[in-house]
């Protein structure tokens, strides 16, 4: 019997079992309890002038994961977060548009995305232990620290006990399968105390993955153009892309304390290691032969709070983080998709460094001021070549450092503004011995306003502008000879506006509805752009400027006539042109932005079927996008597409007390038209994917 037959049989016998308090309960009618349905929304804090951040819970979305997903995975499903996989591998995030090193990952106030790329991987990134992720498009704090212009996405991992959260040690314990064999295993375990004058929480995971491979889609790969020949799949496996297998080990470990006072001081440690295969484009005719033999990355965080304290002149708090992430990689080129002849190999072993204190005060008429400082290093030995024993490592090192603050004046009840300033400057004092950018400033601002009419109903508007300096990688790398450095890039400038209305509380709160409209605006000066050359390298220069604005939409409705049933939608539309201040003549000014898609939805419903089961359905979908084509030197259009995702799942209550008290079943079904649906020209996403997952927890 093959493996998807067994994965069907295993999902219908699990499915169509009744649950151990089920036939308790049969037996003794006045034992019957009736288990609460836990819907989760899409709320999240309010942004002053902002619109509302969208927060996901990683064991929550529409079509449920497998445990302790990738942060990238569980962002393909989350409103207005574009997510794609590039040449090397690597997954991008984009927000409004925005190249993915203009938003900022970070984790537990500390951003990820400092260092040599000034990017953080999703597709690497684990979400194990990870309660929630918050997601904020736009500008919308200056206090960031730098290069924070195009959205954050934060990933809280150490936060505070929840009110609700039981004083008691809970375990978790979470498996899953596909029908290619890809498995992973999480365990997770936490115990909270209360201790004098507070309450100490203990918690750690550890999270095993192993992937042979995605599977091939068998759609219509397009026009040879955009989606390229047809991949002959694994020597292993045909059913699967070529060089596609991944293994990672991750885990982490927290400690905190809370004193009822409100102060508390925090140590999160987390790591992970990796092995995997790049996927080869099928759209030209050198694309890389790229593996990744070992990949690893460790980060400790520490970080500390008063609390809200009494002062002279009012109420005020004060928190303070540090944290070192260091960063090793491994980068082996080959000849052809054999992965037999080894042509050139680079290591890359990075150290960084953040510190950040932010303190908050508040002001006469309820005033708040708002005040952080943050400051980066980054140092990254570049050995290439790195197979020849005379092969020698190249250091550059880059320093960030950023200084804002922002406040907030109620101009009467229901009025509220704010507006702050920042000043952001970089420095690369080792450069491996290329031309230093010296010391470069940059100062921005924001304003913002939010008027609520009522409890429901919500207007925001704001305006911002900020640069980002380039990454280390955009200044120095040559890409394994895939790209000719170019040492004296310019910072990018971002002007952004956005006004919008929320609908999300009084009578909508009733009715179980939310809904909001943004539309934004965003000019970049002196974008950071590739150009092909004609030696067939890329380089990137300082060249154009990009113009977008756009139309961001979100509803969910949970009815109460259905019992359980929720609807949630979102959609982007926007237009974004590129324009090269070089060109005079206005008919060849204007150019498509690069992998960016102007349109971009998704709709998805969860439903209680019979017996105890749930079932989800998800459809994404996104609009035509552009690549340059290296081979032609010219731009091509990869075509629009929609794919669908499915799930069922139940829940079984195995015991009434103490440790392991619930098991979650999940079958579930990705890419359900097996359609050839494609992240970037020549780079498909996976085929139809079979899915079982249990929790026990």
């Amino acid at each position: 019997m093959s493996l998807p037959v067994r994965l069907l049989w295993c999902a219908a016998l699990l499915f169509a079992v009744p649950s151990v308090q089920a036939q308790k309960t049969s037996q003794d009618s006045s034992a019957r309890r009736i288990e609460p349905i836990t819907v989760r929304g899409a709320r999240a804090p309010s942004v002053t002038g902002g619109a509302t951040a969208v927060t996901i819970r990683p064991d929550s979305l529409p079509v449920p994961l497998a445990p302790a997903p990738h942060i990238g995975d569980v962002l393909r499903q989350t409103a207005f977060v574009l997510v794609r996989q590039n040449s090397r591998g690597e997954m991008e995030i984009g927000v409004r548009g925005s190249d993915s090193r203009q938003a900022a990952v970070l984790l537990d106030g500390l951003p990820l995305t400092v260092g040599w790329d000034a990017r953080t991987d999703p597709s690497l990134i684990p979400t194990t232990g990870v309660e929630q992720i918050v997601v904020v498009r736009g500008l919308a704090t200056l206090l960031g620290g730098a290069n924070t212009l195009g959205g954050v996405i934060r990933m809280d991992l150490n936060g505070p006990l929840a009110r609700s959260t039981p004083r008691t040690t809970s375990l978790q314990i979470g498996t899953g399968i596909d029908q290619y064999a890809s498995r992973v295993l999480s365990l997770n375990a936490a115990r909270p105390m209360d201790v004098a004058g507070g309450t100490l929480r203990i918690r750690g995971g550890i999270t095993q993955r192993q992937r042979d491979g995605f599977a091939l889609p068998s759609g219509n790969l397009g026009d040879g153009l955009t989606g390229g020949t047809a991949d002959p799949g694994s020597p292993d496996n045909r059913a699967l892309r070529t060089n596609t297998d991944q293994q990672q080990l991750d885990g982490y470990a927290a400690v905190r304390y809370d004193h009822r006072s409100g102060a508390f001081v925090g140590l999160t440690a987390t790591g992970y290691d990796t092995e995997r295969g790049v996927a080869p484009e099928q759209h030209i005719q050198l694309p890389r032969y790229w593996r990744y033999p070992s990949q690893s990355r460790t980060l400790g965080i520490l970080s500390a709070g008063s609390g809200v304290r009494k002062t002279s002149l009012g109420y005020g708090s004060l928190q303070a983080s540090v944290g070192r992430s260091t960063q090793q990689v491994e980068i082996e080129s080959f000849t052809n998709r054999s992965y037999n002849t080894l042509l050139s190999r680079e290591l890359g072993d990075e150290v960084s460094d953040v510190y950040r204190v932010a303190a908050t005060h508040s002001l006469p008429r309820n005033a708040q001021l708002r005040v952080a400082a943050t400051g980066t290093r980054v140092v990254y030995d570049e050995t290439l070549d790195a197979q020849r024993a005379t092969a020698r490592a190249t250091r550059y090192e880059q320093r960030l450092a950023s200084l804002g603050a922002e406040l907030d004046v109620p101009i009467h009840e229901r009025l509220l503004v704010s507006g702050g300033v920042v000043q952001d400057d970089a420095r690369t004092p080792q450069s491996g011995g290329r031309p230093s950018l010296g010391t470069l400033s940059r100062a921005g601002w924001r304003l913002g306003s939010t008027l609520r009419f009522n409890d429901g109903v919500r207007l925001h508007a704001s305006v911002s502008e900020r640069a980002r300096f380039a990454a280390l990688r955009e200044l120095y790398s040559g890409a394994l000879d895939r790209f000719d450095p170019n040492p004296l890039l310019r910072p990018e400038r971002l002007l952004g506006m956005e006004a919008g209305i929320t609908l999300d509380g009084g009578a909508f709160a009733q009715r179980g509805v939310q809904l909001q409209a943004v539309g934004f605006r965003h000019t970049l000066d002196d974008a950071v752009v590739r150009i092909s050359l004609p030696n067939r390298l890329f380089r990137r220069i300082n060249r154009d400027e990009i113009r977008s604005h756009g139309l961001e939409l979100l509803a969910s409705w949970t009815p109460s006539a259905l019992k359980g049933t929720t609807l949630s939608g979102d959609a982007t539309l926007q237009r974004i042109r590129v324009l090269d201040p070089s060109i005079t003549t206005s008919a060849n000014n204007e150019r498509r932005a690069e992998h960016n898609p102007e349109r971009r939805a998704s709709l998805a419903v969860t439903s209680p079927l019979v017996a105890g089961m749930r079932a989800s359905l998800m459809a994404r979908h996104v609009g035509v996008q552009y690549c340059q084509h290296p081979d032609l030197a010219r731009q091509v259009e990869l075509g629009a597409q929609t794919i669908g995702d499915a799930a069922i799942t139940r829940t079984f209550t195995m015991r009434r007390s103490g440790l392991l008290q619930r098991l979650a079943a999940v079958f579930a079904v990705d890419n359900l038209g097996d359609r050839a649906a494609y992240d970037q020209c020549g780079l498909p996403q996976p085929g139809r994917t079979l899915r079982l997952g249990l929790t026990l927890g």
